[in-house]
């Protein structure tokens, strides 16, 4: 039985050692995504927008608003297995709704420098914010955060220390503590632990949580979690998963009416959804 329980105990070590090393190529699998030649989705004919961190340049998307003068921005975090190449199309509908959109890349995706972890993330949307404010096309007061999945972190990283007034988040997690412990991780192993649910309670803006109850990967408790924590959040639960819930219509009507009722966009601005 001594040997059986030390041969245990030490095949656990192994299993911990591994998944130590190697939790960021799981968490940031979008690293060995090779971009398209061609962007598609909302990012075809986009701006490339190169934003400048301290350890180099990461690439964005400036997707530039259908009216003249300054107009609302939306700066859009992807999820983890995506790159701003190939993004859904459904983003189009925040440009219809009057928005110029900034879509950000993550440290060591596609062509950018760095690479990916919670500090370098953090950076990148705040470097990201500060430059596209400087635009013609933007205007300052009218910037919403936006975030899906993974993306969900930086978004409310830049929330919570630049000026904008309205936060939307897509399946965000609580943090990543709950995944390391399913997977017999010790929390204090993990490099990155992205505690949203405390963040978010720094933000003293309106933030919209968007949650699928079907969601396979991230438990819609996750996201009750996070809107119970924010100051001003209001959590919409629909009918989707994980991967599909931007595709749904209720999706953008409740972002619309959400933005709308923020004062973020009004009814000159164009229209958003379907």
């Amino acid at each position: 039985m001594t040997r059986l329980l030390l041969l245990a105990g030490i095949a656990y070590l192994g299993y911990a050692l591994l998944l130590t090393m190697f939790q960021r190529h799981l968490l940031y699998p979008g690293r060995s995504l090779v971009p398209p030649t061609i962007p598609g989705g909302v990012a075809a004919g986009a701006e490339p927008f190169w934003i400048i961190t301290s350890f180099g340049k990461v690439e964005g998307r400036f997707v530039a608003p259908l009216r003249l003068g300054r107009q609302p921005l939306v700066i859009y975090f992807h999820g983890n297995a995506e790159l701003v190449d190939n993004l859904t199309p459904e983003l189009e509908n925040l440009r219809r709704g009057g928005a110029a959109l900034l879509l950000v890349e993550y440290p060591g995706y596609g062509r950018s420098s760095g690479r990916p972890h919670q500090r370098s993330l953090t950076e990148t949307a705040l470097a990201a914010y500060d430059a596209v404010v400087q635009r013609p096309e933007v205007d300052p007061g009218r910037v919403i955060s936006f975030g899906s999945s993974l993306g969900c972190a930086p978004a409310i990283a830049l929330a919570v220390q630049r000026p904008v007034p309205a936060l939307v988040l897509a399946a965000p997690f609580s943090s990543l503590r709950p995944f390391a412990r399913q997977r017999f991780l010790p929390a204090l192993l993990l490099h990155d632990q992205y505690d949203n649910r405390q963040l978010i309670a720094a933000y003293p803006g309106a933030a919209l949580v968007l949650h699928g109850r079907q969601d396979r990967i991230v438990p819609p408790e996750h996201g009750r979690q996070v809107a119970g924590a924010a100051r001003r959040g209001r959590l919409v639960l629909l009918q989707a998963d994980h991967n599909d819930l931007l595709e749904q219509a209720a999706f953008w009507q409740a972002v619309s009416a959400f933005l709308r009722e923020t004062g973020v966009l009004n009814a000159a601005d164009g229209r958003s959804g379907r």
